[in-house]
């Protein structure tokens, strides 16, 4: 039996999904939680949910696992897509930029975070950590918080939080949105030909809970 089967949690839909990201969103511990979110399309509509609830977002430190080096204004940048969804001043100056001259070091003084919400490609990547990347290893198994996608691979230069920083996390959700994606989570692979999102779990399996959304 794959060991990946107890960290699977199944939907039949987005909406179904996204009302138990809330639920768990709700139990975050306070005064302050802490989280970390995602770009991409699948959690997109999340952001939507949560721009909809009366939320106290001075009672949040939020920040992303990974951005392109974009502007904010424009519409690849996952720090501005999911600011213009919330459209709320109090979770602005709650945001972490990885885009700061001194994120590393706003990170580095969290102990911490209470949720993380990731997503994975197609080719198994997580965060900006890609199969072929040519700082790979640093980011699986290094100890910077951050790490530098300078090449563009596989767009545009990019900052991505390395596994270590992700492994500061209580709690992780993988959202794995159709059956390619979950049927590339589930398969077996050698030692030498292990993707990302692999490494992901033999570093932090009883962290994660994969959500599959069918």
């Amino acid at each position: 039996m794959n060991s990946r089967n107890k960290n699977i949690l199944s939907f039949n839909s987005l909406s179904d999904a996204n009302d138990a990201l809330l639920e768990l969103f709700s139990e975050l511990p306070k005064p302050i939680s802490r989280i970390l979110l995602s770009g991409g399309s699948t959690p997109i509509s999340f952001y939507e949910l949560l721009s909809k609830k009366d939320i106290n977002w001075s009672n949040y430190l939020i920040s992303l696992s990974d951005e392109r080096r974009v502007e904010v204004s424009g519409s690849l940048s996952n720090e501005g897509t999911i600011k213009r969804i919330i459209y709320d001043h109090s979770f602005n100056n709650s945001f972490v930029s990885l885009l700061d001259d001194d994120s590393e070091s706003k990170l580095n003084s969290i102990a911490s975070y209470d949720l993380c919400i990731l997503g994975m490609g197609n080719d198994g990547h997580i965060a900006s950590i890609f199969p072929n990347m040519s700082n790979l290893e640093e980011a699986l198994y290094g100890k910077a918080s951050l790490l530098n996608l300078y090449d563009g691979y596989p767009d545009v230069s990019r900052v991505t939080m390395s596994l270590n920083e992700i492994n500061k996390s209580d709690q992780i959700i993988l959202l794995v949105k159709g059956e390619k994606k979950f049927n590339l989570l589930m398969d077996e692979r050698a030692n030498n030909n292990l993707l990302p999102v692999d490494h992901l779990f033999t570093q932090m399996i009883n962290k994660i809970k994969v959500f599959k959304i069918i």
